[in-house]
């Protein structure tokens, strides 16, 4: 067991520096999305890209987009921080 924990240790620490870790972070947010935001905006937005700690996010309509900038921003990013790291998602930015 110890020999496989060191292993996975190893390739955690080796994806960032192959370019790969961001790519798989990017996976696991959109997986996890609309469990961390609910079936409405999970309907209305999605997941796109990870760059310097800033989670990309798609919306749909501008309205949309206005109202999770305005209301909806801090608690899915707590969310967020909650499930994969402040280190990982710093902040949100809605797009459209």
């Amino acid at each position: 067991a110890q020999r496989t924990s060191g292993f996975a240790d190893a390739l955690r620490g080796l994806l960032p520096k192959l370019g790969l870790g961001s790519a798989m972070d990017e996976q696991a947010v959109r997986r996890a999305w609309g469990g961390l935001v609910g079936p409405f905006i999970a309907s209305q937005s999605a997941p796109d890209r990870i760059r310097g700690g800033v989670l990309y996010v798609r919306v749909h309509q501008s309205s949309v987009r206005f109202e999770l900038e305005r209301v909806w921003k801090a608690d899915i990013e707590s969310k967020l921080a909650a499930e994969f790291g402040a280190d990982k998602i710093r902040s949100v930015k809605f797009f459209s």
